[in-house]
Parts: structure tokens; sequence; C-alpha cells
């Protein structure tokens, strides 16, 4: 045995006598946290593709056609080349989907598999604020993804001579942060519903891509094959979202006899459903979440 022997300091209680700052930062941390998480930030290169692809697939778009408005020419009268703001939200379609689905059930089952949302909650946080906090994070991204391209567009637009005029330009960017907020909502409500009623990321994103496919397949078939009416089209999620930003920048679609159901569909019925699908994701989520908390 060594002449020192083990030693105990009695160091007692210390309290915390660091900064403090006000529980608003405590959802801020989470939104950081979160967003770094998602986007694969300060972690391996493989967190970082499918976020990346996602980022890839609706801003490359936008940046070929601000190339083609610079460098090809357009005779005056002519802008067929160019598509309008509410295709290329129909454009982006796939983007939206595969962050969704693939990225951000990352968001909320993560903390759950880990046990993470047990230290949140036992902090200054509550269920509804945690919530918050990551409702938040994933409407950032995806925010980024609905508004962001479109304002190359109107980059191209005005390389191109045919963009708005300056009284016209602070209208077109509100239907723009009207147009992205709205769709951005929307996916973020399918994705955290889903998402918080699974532990497992596998799971969320297959259920996540029925949800968006599923439905859309069924009202195209009751639609055009029973006779159903069209407002049915507003139980498919992606076409809803879609139509919803039509309807704000209010382009007109080419005339086709293939027109989906939803078009025929009034604008406020299209608004409502939107709103309809985005209540009941944050409702799903927060039911899910307030059983979970109680059993713990």
């Amino acid at each position: 045995m060594s002449d020192q022997g083990a030693r105990i300091y009695d160091v007692g209680y210390r309290p915390y006598d660091g900064p403090r700052s006000a529980p608003i930062w405590a959802l801020v941390t989470i939104w950081l946290h979160t967003l770094q998480r998602v986007l694969g930030l300060h972690r391996a290169f493989r967190h970082k593709v499918l976020p990346g692809i996602a980022l890839v697939i609706a801003y490359v778009p936008a940046l070929i056609f601000v190339g083609i408005a610079a460098f090809v020419p357009v005779e005056p009268g002519h802008d067929e080349i160019l598509p309008s703001y509410g295709e290329y939200a129909s454009i982006i379609t796939l983007a939206l989907a595969l962050f969704s689905s693939m990225v951000a059930p990352e968001a909320l089952c993560t903390d759950r598999r880990t046990g993470m949302l047990d230290l949140y909650l036992a902090g200054p946080l509550d269920v509804t604020r945690y919530l918050a906090a990551k409702w938040a994070t994933v409407a950032t991204v995806m925010l980024a993804m609905t508004a962001g391209p479109q304002l190359f567009l109107v980059g191209a637009y005005g390389i191109e001579g045919s963009g708005p005029s300056a009284t016209g330009t602070p209208l077109l960017l509100l239907k723009i942060l009207i147009a992205g907020v709205g769709v951005a909502l929307f996916y973020t409500a399918v994705a955290m519903a889903v998402s918080s009623l699974t532990t497992r990321r596998a799971v969320a994103a297959v259920a996540i891509v029925l949800v968006l496919i599923v439905p859309s397949i069924a009202v195209s078939v009751a639609v055009d094959s029973s006779g159903a009416p069209d407002e049915l089209a507003l139980l498919a999620p992606p076409e809803t979202a879609s139509e919803f930003a039509w309807r704000v920048f209010g382009d007109t679609r080419t005339e086709s006899s293939q027109d989906p159901p939803i078009t025929r569909v009034s604008t406020g019925l299209i608004v409502a459903g939107l709103a309809g699908w985005i209540v009941l994701g944050g409702a799903v989520s927060s039911i899910s979440y307030r059983r979970q908390s109680r059993r713990r």
C-alpha cells in the first residue's frame, strides 16, 4: 500500500456561478444544434450527402436559368425559356419531399432514441417550446429551399429584361415570402407529425414518402375514374402545396386537358386545405409528445 493512500476532498455543493441567459436562449440553442445536425455540419461527410442533394436539386435549376438568361438571347416578348414562379414551386417538389422524408426525421427521432429528450425537458423547456424549436429549425431549411431559388429566378427575369418593375418588386417579394412560408410549413408539418410517432428514422422516412405519394394516387384514381368531386384533391398533400404557390403568384397555366383536379378547386379551399394539413401536423406531433412525456 502506498504511503500517500487515498485522499478525499470535501468540496461540498457548488452552485453554478457562470453567466445566465434568459430561457428563450434555450430555444435558440436547440434551433442551432438541430440546424447543424440536419445539415450535417460538424459531422462526418456521409451526413452531409442527403441535405446537400436536396439543396442542389432546389437551387441548381434556378442558377441554370440565370445562366440561360445571361447568355442565351431572347427575342422581345418571348419569355417561354424561363419558368413562371408557380412552375418553379412545382419543380422543387422533389427536393422538398427528399428533405422532409430523408433528413427532417433527424430533428426528432434521434433525441428520443438517445434519451436526449429527457435531458431537454429536465431544464427550462417544456414539450411545447421544445417542439417549437424543432419545427422552426426544419421550417428554416424548408424556407431556404422554397424562397431562396425564387430570388435567383427574379434575377434571371431581370437579366432577361422582363423582370418586375421597381414598383412591382416589393409585391413580388411578398408573394415569394408568403408562398415560401406556406409550402415550407406544409412539408415541415408532414415530417414532424410522422417523425413524432417513431424513434427510427428509416421507418419515418418510408412513412413520410407514403403520406406524400399514396393519397395523391388514390385521389387521382377517385376523381378521374370514379367521378369524385374535385375538392377531394385537397387530400393529396404535394398537389395542395404546389397549387397554393400557383395561386399566390397568380400565374396562369397553359391550357391542357390533363390539368390535375386541384386546379379546379377554389382558392379559398386551397388555402383552407393547406392550413388544415399544417394544423393537423402540429396537433399530431403535440399530442404524441405530450403522451410520451406523461409516460416518463
